[in-house]
């Protein structure tokens, strides 16, 4: 038998329902769920949080889908005994804080078991700040390379250029200049963003799949470019990046790459309809984010955005794909998984 459901439960039950069709109800009626001015509110909180003024938690304020701003309190995370491969200080500490991202999906169910943890005063918020505990590499404890040493910095830039270079003779890489160089895009740009490409180095070594990743957005910029695509004042800007897992090894060999390296939510504000983003196997609702804050002029992204039940295609990100983009095949490739190309129609 499951636990007993109380007098209290089945009152809160019949509020998240309340909620639940409310939040149903303002997005059908067209109502953004992220908008740029609430994008970067959560941002300014999150500097307070991320510039050690609030290292043991406490209130933002932050607007919900309703239009209403609400305080609430954020925790920091549980005071326990470091573990052994976790990293402590600067941007490696063992703990950060981050922005989360909701899709609508998750604004309007509520699938954990216990309903005692649903916090009826963030239940309007798609975006929330929280705590995430950080570990050295995503491998096992005690393996070999964890013992491994950080590499010079000089030696993982070599690296990247070794592993960008070698791409660079690849069939895939003649394919997709072949893409590249016959898109057809109507409008001028001006910026490359790329979000949630993965941390650079994994299990201590530089990994090829998210050099790749990269080096991707790098070429695109370049490539079009060279096509004259880019307006002649932003023809020399670099690419940007955002990834909230980057660390301060990842980000170094970045700036040396020629990347502007932003801070989460920054990307998002940089985002119009001059822009080219790219997005690889991001863990979170990318599709619904762009749908509601602008179109940018080419996108390339995931032909399914990510294996949760939350990143569903949703009725609005249908239709903009369907209605305002041409899609475009984009070459395979065992590091790049099932991406897709979509180009801005013009009006």
């Amino acid at each position: 038998m499951g636990p007993r459901t109380t007098p209290a439960d089945k009152e809160k039950l019949v509020q998240m329902d309340l909620i639940f069709r409310e939040i149903q109800t303002i997005y059908d009626a067209g109502t953004p769920i992220f908008t740029k001015d609430s994008i970067r509110q959560v941002g300014k909180e999150w500097r307070r949080f991320q510039n050690g003024e609030r290292n043991d938690g406490g209130n933002m304020t932050t607007r919900g889908v309703n239009g209403v701003d609400y305080e609430v309190f954020v925790r920091p995370p549980s005071r326990r005994p470091r573990r052994e491969n976790e990293v402590r200080g600067g941007s490696d500490s063992a703990w950060a804080w981050v922005i989360h991202y909701y899709a609508i999906e998750h604004l309007t169910s509520f699938m954990h078991p216990d309903i005692a943890i649903f916090d009826l005063q963030s239940a309007y918020l798609p975006m929330r700040i929280g705590a995430i505990i950080r570990v050295r590499n995503e491998n096992v404890r005690d393996s070999p390379l964890e013992m491994q040493p950080p590499a010079p910095p000089e030696e993982d830039l070599n690296t990247y250029w070794a592993m960008e270079r070698q791409w660079k003779t690849s069939e895939h890489y003649a394919q997709l200049q072949e893409v590249l160089t016959n898109v057809e895009i109507p409008f001028p740009l001006t910026k490359v963003i790329a979000v949630a490409s993965g941390k650079l180095v994994v299990r201590s070594q530089v990994n090829k799949r998210r050099v790749l990743h990269h080096s991707l957005v790098s070429d695109l910029r370049s490539t079009l470019v060279r096509r004259g695509l880019f307006l002649p004042t932003a023809s020399s800007a670099r690419p940007y990046v955002q990834d909230p897992a980057y660390t301060q090894r990842d980000k170094d060999i970045l700036r040396s790459a020629e990347f502007t390296v932003l801070d989460d939510p920054q990307a998002w504000l940089e985002l119009d309809e001059s822009s080219v983003l790219v997005c690889i196997n991001a863990a979170f609702p990318i599709a619904d984010i762009v749908a509601d804050i602008c179109r940018p002029a080419l996108i390339i992204w995931d032909r399914k955005r990510g294996p949760h039940p939350y990143w569903t295609v949703t009725p609005r990100v249908k239709a903009m794909i369907e209605n305002e983009y041409v899609e475009t095949e984009f070459p395979d490739h065992e590091c790049f998984g099932d991406l897709v190309m979509l180009i801005r129609k013009a009006t």
